[in-house]
């Protein structure tokens, strides 16, 4: 699966501007394992999920063509009504 990040002007990712400890390979982690995913604003989804260390996450992004891409707009650390949303649908934690 190949990744895209949203970039600022000046060539930053987008989402480190604001969250400067989420980093690229954590959002990439969230992608391996399983995560809820709920429809967000058009063709964009949002996807609650955790990276290897176990931190929770959640990911905006929309799908490439045959879903073989990922364009990540952006990415924040999930707050307590995500990874509960996450528990419900997922049954636990995994």
């Amino acid at each position: 699966m190949r990744f895209v990040f949203a970039r600022e002007k000046d060539g930053r990712i987008h989402f480190r501007r604001r969250h400067p400890n989420v980093s690229t390979q954590e959002v990439m982690e969230v992608f391996e394992s399983r995560m809820a995913i709920r429809k967000s604003c058009g063709s964009a989804w949002k996807g609650i999920g955790h990276a290897r260390s176990g931190r929770f996450l959640v990911v905006v992004f929309k799908w490439g063509v045959r879903k073989e891409t990922v364009f990540a707009l952006t990415a924040y650390p999930a707050g307590r009504r995500h990874v509960e949303a996450y528990v419900k649908t997922m049954g636990g934690v995994q």
